[in-house]
């Protein structure tokens, strides 16, 4: 019997070393803040199947991953707490199923509770930690995430990068009242311009006091900034045509958009339109065409800043207007107004076709080395609508005398292809 009594001791007092190990690198007294917890020691139980009590399967076949976990670190998260100790906790399982998950955010995320290094390696993996993090309720798990991805940047995932901050953040560029009417709205204003600016440069204390929310919201608003900035190479990426409608339509709206023509906007918004209907299943009818677009993404083009020979060669052909619709906006475009009324094309709506792009320069928040060093250097202008000398304006100026002498054929023109 005494070599059983000496298993069981050893058994025993094995238990008793973990729990030693634990509260050693360990203080409990931050189990409620949502950190992780301040080790005492360099070592740690991260990847240690030792004093294992709970095993997570994370992510779906055939891409499902095991981790081992330890209920006494782990429960310093008030979500994780719930999910072992809560009403609803099954604390008799020892293996926890996440299918929503990335394997390799999920590991991540335990690095950053068990306190070891978290080092990010692709703009992918950042994206799908920062899902996690905002699951798990980690506030410096965000920003770590956050911080890479400003730095990380491009014209190439830009549009992936803002698709994906806009759920987690409070737009800055929400929708106002007269959205829901159908009209385009104004992007942010100057005085909420300010408050992010005055966000990015707080102090210390309070950078560490900001929510998920804000840091998502700051890193939305330098997305915003970085596609003014080179609107004509990312409104060419093939993933613009993967944005929702709204995401689209907060782009496009946007008066610092620095785009060189309304044509390429159109170019996307039709693009957009017939990639959506394919999605749906729908046929390709301007019937079907016009109902997924929506008048808010329709009049989100500035019409009244293009040529009469672009609208003719792209919007009117389009098949998305009706007969007195592009007469109308023709008509304004030749400085030659018609006589008619469309329930779409309001006063309001005229006002914001014809409003230019600002070409006001503005910085992004200094959230990392990119955007610091931004910040720093002397900003340069945005590129907005064609700037043309005055020998070209006299040339625009004549040729739109020309286009008037035959507006009345025009609108003849019109008729005969609408009938």
């Amino acid at each position: 019997m005494e070599p059983q009594i000496g298993v069981n001791y050893g058994c025993i007092r094995a238990e008793q070393d973990i729990e030693e190990r634990l509260c050693m690198m360990f203080h409990h007294e931050s189990e409620s803040d949502g950190k992780p917890l301040l080790p005492k020691r360099w070592d740690s139980l991260f990847d240690n199947e030792a004093g294992s009590d709970v095993v997570f399967l994370v992510g779906t076949e055939p891409e499902t991953w095991r981790f081992p976990g330890h209920r006494s670190i782990l429960r310093n998260n008030p979500v994780f707490k719930a999910m072992l100790e809560g009403p609803f906790a099954a604390n008799t399982e020892s293996k926890i199923v996440i299918q929503d998950v990335d394997g390799r955010a999920f590991d991540h995320l335990l690095r950053y509770l068990y306190h070891e290094d978290v080092q990010l390696q692709s703009v992918g993996t950042a994206l799908m930690t920062l899902y996690a993090a905002n699951k798990y309720l980690c506030p410096d798990l965000v920003e770590i995430c956050v911080k890479y991805l400003d730095e990380n940047l491009t014209k190439n995932n830009v549009l992936q990068i803002y698709q994906h901050v806009r759920l987690y953040s409070t737009d800055l560029n929400a929708e106002s009242e007269s959205d829901l009417l159908g009209f385009p709205s104004a992007p942010p204003q100057d005085q909420v311009l300010e408050e992010l600016q005055e966000a990015g440069t707080s102090s210390k204390d309070e950078k560490n006091d900001r929510s998920m929310s804000e840091w998502c919201s700051l890193l939305l608003w330098n997305c915003y900034h970085f596609i003014d900035l080179h609107a004509d190479e990312v409104l060419s990426e093939e993933s613009i045509e993967d944005l929702t409608k709204d995401a689209l339509y907060d782009i496009a709206k946007r008066d610092t958009l620095g785009i060189s023509s309304e044509c390429i906007l159109f170019s996307v918004v039709e693009k957009w339109c017939n990639r959506e209907c394919k999605r749906c299943q729908l046929e390709l009818s301007d019937e079907n065409r016009k109902a997924i677009l929506g008048d808010r993404l329709l009049f989100s083009v500035r019409y009244l800043l293009m040529t009469s020979e672009d609208f003719l060669s792209g919007p009117m052909r389009s098949g998305l207007f009706e007969q007195m619709e592009t007469a109308l906006i023709l008509g304004f475009i030749l400085k030659h107004p018609v006589n008619g009324v469309s329930p779409r094309i309001t006063p309001q709506v005229v006002n914001f076709l014809k409003r230019a792009r600002r070409r006001e320069s503005y910085a992004p928040i200094p959230l990392s080395a990119r955007t610091k060093r931004i910040v720093t250097s002397p900003v340069k202008p945005l590129v907005a609508n064609k700037i043309v000398s005055k020998k070209e304006k006299k040339k625009k100026k004549d040729d739109e005398d020309r286009q008037s002498k035959c507006f009345s054929y025009s609108l003849s023109v019109l008729a005969c292809i609408f009938d």
